[in-house]
């Protein structure tokens, strides 16, 4: 009997986004004259997850927080799930040119739900002003199997939602929309494909891959992995999680166009394998995966009955926590305390890919992770921080297949001769999401204006967080190969990397030291022993507002004005 959930298909997704795109245009005012502005674009809950995003802002106003209330039938407490807030969007920012607190008014839910049915959602958006809104989120409950005729009836109702987006939008936006969430969504795999896959995976060796399916470094590198595996005669089959649909998808890579297709649970990617000659397994990353300790157990599975190498490589902490940032409940980098605080923390949190973990036992995390690391021919880290931070972790588990091996840059970068001027400028490179330190740059802004000081701070990339525009210039994405011209140009001469997690390890970091700038950051991860070894390094002694803008100003001084008087501010190694 196959389950029930809320799911939409493509023409489902079709008028739901039509229907939420409409409503881009909703807007509410309070008695007190306040206007908030938003959109929910999308909503989906299945297998006891929820994944839902949108968008709100209240001109002349900052929202600080989001919270996804979940409301249940039966006699139950809410649930209140914290939104990810701040997020780029151009096509909110486009529509509301003229609004500043458009610019980054994007959100973002994923956790778990809970077994109960849920009857009703809102949205609680707590500004600033102790001023506290509250949105109904429409959502449409069906199931997978209802008839020909449910179904019509249910797309003939969205879509008289959908002439409000065609008015006031036009259909080039609903085309934009609809592509954007499509992309990456899977095919359906039917006994025909089934079939022809089975016949594929037959014909010669494969390689499997586990990786999300969110970007970044990690998945650059699996592609990597990837064509070094085709380029030695292998298939390769791919075991991803799309989170949009909240749905696993096997992908397949034969040298030419790779195929995607949606599959109802692991046991299913367990089938195809039965019919594959494997020879190497790779862990790249499992985050954002649901139930992610049974991939784990599955891998370990596999490596016990077939003969092939397994590798696991650390792009981040998930084999420590579910928190894969190390990032704890009260929002700071852990450092992987002891497990009575790691239980503590687990059980507490909410933010991130933890809601979504059922699992909230973290010695039982553990323990699943370190039959992996066990059963792994390698474990490969790209820094000495990383393997310190995973030795913290699991002291017992040996170490005799783990190996330091740090990447390589993709693109050559030249080096940058700073400019000294009347003033510090702060230069930050990349895409400066929450965990990178948007925060950090945020409070860093608000301290030069409490100062009345004129340092600037250009953003060479982009942030997510709302900043304010006469301290912080913004440059927008940029190529890799234009970074050095870029940083020349910026008038930027001390650059910060804010993170706020052990980066495993960091490009920006090593382009900046190749460039030959100065170059600061917190006392954790990688960057930090970078930084300690470099000439033109600086770890800051705290991550305090006040006390950075002091150390850079010192470290701007010391490395760009040549000013030998001042202390040298470098933190105890």
């Amino acid at each position: 009997m196959r389950k029930n959930f809320i799911y939409y298909d493509f023409y489902s997704i079709l008028f739901y986004e039509l229907r939420m795109l409409g409503a881009t245009l909703t807007s509410m005012k309070t008695d007190g004259g306040i206007m908030l502005k938003h959109g929910v674009d999308h909503v989906l809950i299945r297998e006891n997850q929820i994944f839902a995003y949108g968008w709100g802002f209240a001109p002349g106003l900052s929202i600080h927080k989001v919270v996804l209330i979940l409301h249940f039938d039966q006699v139950k407490p809410s649930i209140e799930l914290n939104a990810n807030y701040g997020q780029r969007r151009d096509d909110v920012r486009k529509k509301y040119h003229a609004t500043p607190e458009a610019n980054d008014a994007g959100f973002l839910v994923l956790a778990e739900t809970g077994e109960q049915k849920i009857s009703r959602i809102e949205l609680r958006w707590e500004l600033s002003e102790n001023s506290i809104l509250t949105t109904q989120v429409h959502f449409t409950q069906r199931q997978e199997h209802e008839n020909a005729l449910s179904k019509v009836a249910h797309y003939a109702v969205l879509a008289k939602k959908s002439l409000l987006l065609l008015k006031n939008s036009g259909p080039k936006a609903l085309v934009n929309k609809v592509l954007r969430y499509k992309t990456g969504r899977p095919q359906t795999l039917d006994s025909a494909i089934w079939k022809k896959l089975i016949h594929q995976l037959t014909s010669r060796p494969c390689a499997v891959v586990v990786d999300h399916d969110m970007g970044g470094g990690a998945n650059i590198y699996r592609q990597k992995h990837i064509a070094d595996r085709l380029a030695a005669g292998e298939n390769v089959l791919m075991l991803g999680f799309h989170i949009a649909s909240l749905q696993y998808f096997v992908e397949f890579y034969d040298g030419k166009s790779p195929t995607r297709y949606s599959i109802a649970s692991i046991e299913e990617f367990v089938y195809l394998l039965g019919y594959s000659q494997i020879q190497h397994i790779l862990y790249n990353c499992a985050v954002s995966f649901r139930q992610p300790l049974s991939v784990i157990n599955m891998l370990v599975t596999l490596r016990k009955h077939v003969h092939c190498e397994l590798q696991v490589v650390v792009h981040d902490y998930f084999a420590i926590c579910p928190s894969h940032f190390l990032i704890n409940d009260k929002g700071t980098f852990c450092d992987v305390p002891d497990l009575n605080e790691c239980q503590r923390c687990i059980s507490a949190h909410t933010d991130g890919f933890v809601s979504v973990s059922s699992v909230r036992d973290i010695q039982q995390w553990r323990n699943t992770w370190s039959t992996l690391l066990i059963a792994a021919d390698e474990v490969r880290l790209f820094s000495e921080a990383s393997e310190r931070l995973l030795h913290r972790a699991y002291p017992d588990v040996p170490q005799n297949n783990w190996r330091v091996q740090p990447h390589t840059l993709h693109t050559a970068v030249k080096k940058v001769s700073v400019t000294p001027a009347e003033e510090l400028h702060i230069g930050v490179v990349g895409l400066i999401g929450k965990h990178k330190g948007a925060e950090i740059i945020n409070a860093l802004a608000r301290e030069i204006q409490k100062r009345h000081s004129n340092i600037k701070i250009t953003v060479i990339g982009t942030i997510e967080a709302r900043v304010p525009g006469h301290i912080v210039n913004v440059t927008g994405p940029y190529q890799p190969k234009q970074l050095s011209n870029i940083i020349q140009e910026s008038g930027a001469n001390v650059f910060l990397l804010p993170s706020i997690w052990a980066e495993t390890f960091s490009y920006v970091s090593h382009e900046l030291v190749d460039m030959g700038v100065p170059f600061a950051c917190f006392n954790f991860g990688a960057p930090a022993d970078l930084a300690k070894a470099y000439e033109k390094g600086l770890v800051l002694s705290s991550m305090q507002p006040a006390t950075v803008l002091d150390e850079l100003e010192r470290f701007w001084q010391q490395t760009v004005l040549k000013k030998k008087e001042v202390i040298w501010m470098n933190a105890v190694a």
